[in-house]
């Protein structure tokens, strides 16, 4: 019975040095690899931290997109800023982002993706106390236009209860409303 003990218990602890030894190199070797299994496991923070390190191997934007994705999902408003503000530097990756996640939204949705992005992350700025800069950044975002559900609504949004916000966007909005053209935008932002 000694026998098979030691062997059984010698066999369990090779699997799991074995188990171990796998998962070190994966996470120091495939970072892309651990930050699907970390998300798979529900693991935001180590999945977005693998992201990162991935991202910072490969300068591959795609990764700070999944980043943003899964802090957008989590509800972590400092990544959520600084992952997607590093996918917005990317205009070319963030055009082609962005097409395509827009490609996959209903008809019925009338927001667009982009817009909806710049909102987390002007949302993000807002939610850290980072009001002015949220608001600023909102505003940059606009290109001239009001398109509908714009950053800047969802920062008005979040700042219901905070007079002071308010009052800058207000301002803010009535400048933009005097630069509209005639038409639907200029009517949304009335």
């Amino acid at each position: 019975d000694k026998v098979i003990l030691k062997a059984f218990i010698s066999t369990l602890s090779a699997i799991v040095l074995l188990f171990a030894f796998m998962f070190s190199v994966l996470a120091l070797a495939f970072p892309s690899t651990m930050m699907q299994l970390s998300y798979d496991f529900g693991r935001d923070k180590t999945s977005i931290r693998y992201a990162q390190r991935a991202y910072d191997w490969f300068d591959d934007t795609y990764y700070m997109a999944y980043a943003m994705e899964v802090a957008i999902g989590s509800d972590n408003q400092e990544m959520i800023e600084k992952c997607g503000e590093i996918v917005v530097e990317d205009e070319e990756y963030f055009t082609q982002y962005c097409a395509d996640k827009q490609a996959t939204m209903s008809d019925e949705v009338m927001m667009n993706y982009e817009d909806y992005l710049y909102g987390k992350i002007a949302v993000a700025k807002y939610e850290q106390g980072k009001k002015e800069e949220a608001v600023n950044y909102a505003f940059d975002t606009l290109k001239g236009g009001f398109p509908y559900d714009n950053a800047v609504m969802a920062v008005l949004y979040a700042a219901l209860d905070d007079q002071a916000t308010f009052d800058m966007i207000k301002g803010k909005m009535e400048t933009q409303l005097a630069n509209l053209s005639e038409g639907k935008e200029k009517a949304y932002c009335d």
